[in-house]
């Protein structure tokens, strides 16, 4: 009987062939796959190796054999014994043993190596064998420029949008231009600058409606009488012109002098008081290396917002010094992390709060 197809068929039949003596057989199945590297497909397969270790006999070979052959357990058992010191003898002589659509054996070094087949023992992948299919290349889009607005290179090839800033320039010159002519002539400037009527001062230029220059505002003068009558009420003698502007002059830098002194007697700055935080920081304890964290603040009042609600729910929570930037509220201190492990579960329970966590400090 030849064993070397008898052990093949077995392989082919089931996961795991024993040769007592000698090794097993196992065989593996591996999914459909693509090689990307090699742009290849490949099939479902089941591929074979073999463990020297399983040399323990399962019964499998010995009664497949002492069925087949229609002999006893004994002679079964011896027969595959003969087999197997064969096997032993020619690997010893530095040959090769090949099990067909399995693989090959040697020993090497005194190491046995098995070469397995590349053939595929899966039979629902029978007739499917593996194939070469190229990718395809991936489609560029066509890139369209303007035929009126181009940029022009400069030395290293790229290009500037000068041509694009010319065509808004010219763009946003014809829009005012545009505005100016619609308010000449709906007359929008006699609106903003005059009354209409001859006099009317034209943008600023000093041009009427009958192309005349229009003569600056006058500012009428006091007449000296006038000035003269508020002088004696003040006390003051005024003698000639030249008295009366010196008169007039005083006046005014005295009243203004009074105006000043009262406003800075009446302003006054209003300074508002700062608020001193109610909650007193915690100073740094050496011996807590631990803190269970409700919330990091970087304005001071949500600290004591938060502070002031585990209060009401019966804990001591700390505010701890500033860092970072941040105002960190602590539920409670621990010297160790396997205390604050111990009892966070608890204290989310009590504070109401899921997002408590732990910071070493």
């Amino acid at each position: 009987m030849n064993l070397y197809s008898t052990i093949y068929q077995l392989v082919c039949d089931n996961d795991c062939v024993i040769i007592p003596g000698f090794g097993g057989f196992v065989t593996n199945r591996f999914p459909a796959e693509v090689d990307f590297s090699k742009q290849e497909f490949y099939p479902p397969s089941r591929k074979v190796a073999f463990n020297e270790n399983l040399s323990l006999s399962d019964g499998l070979l010995v009664n497949y054999i002492s069925q087949s052959e229609n002999i006893s357990w004994s002679d079964a058992e011896q027969e595959v014994k003969s087999f197997v010191d064969d096997m032993n003898a020619r690997l010893a002589e530095g040959k090769s043993l090949v099990f067909d659509g399995l693989g090959e054996f040697s020993r090497r070094t005194g190491t046995l190596v098995f070469i397995p087949d590349a053939s595929n023992l899966l039979d629902e992948s029978f007739g499917l064998p593996s194939f070469n299919f190229p990718m395809l290349p991936s489609e560029t889009k066509p890139r369209v420029e303007s035929a009126i607005i181009k940029g022009t290179p400069d030395k290293k090839g790229r290009k500037h949008g000068k041509g694009r800033a010319i065509a808004w320039s010219l763009s946003a010159v014809a829009v005012i231009a545009g505005l100016v002519c619609m308010s000449l002539y709906m007359g929008w400037f006699d609106n903003l600058f005059g009354n209409g009527n001859g006099e009317t001062v034209f943008a600023g230029f000093g041009f009427g409606g009958n192309n005349e220059q229009v003569a600056e505002n006058r500012v009428e003068e006091a007449p000296e009488e006038t000035v003269a009558d508020f002088a004696e009420e003040q006390g003051l003698a005024v003698e000639n012109q030249s008295e009366t502007d010196e008169v007039v002059d005083e006046i005014v830098e005295s009243a203004v002098e009074e105006i000043v002194a009262e406003n800075v007697e009446t302003e006054e700055v209003a300074v508002e008081p700062v608020s001193e935080p109610k909650v007193e920081i915690a100073k740094a304890n050496p011996d807590i290396k631990v803190h269970i964290i409700a919330g990091c603040f970087s304005v001071y009042s949500n600290a004591e917002n938060v502070y002031n609600d585990l209060v009401s729910k019966g804990l001591s929570p700390q505010i701890l010094p500033q860092q970072n930037g941040l105002y960190k509220v602590s539920v409670k201190g621990f010297a160790t992390t396997a205390d604050a492990c111990a009892e966070l579960q608890g204290l989310k329970d009590q504070s109401g709060n899921d997002q408590l966590w732990i910071m070493k400090m």
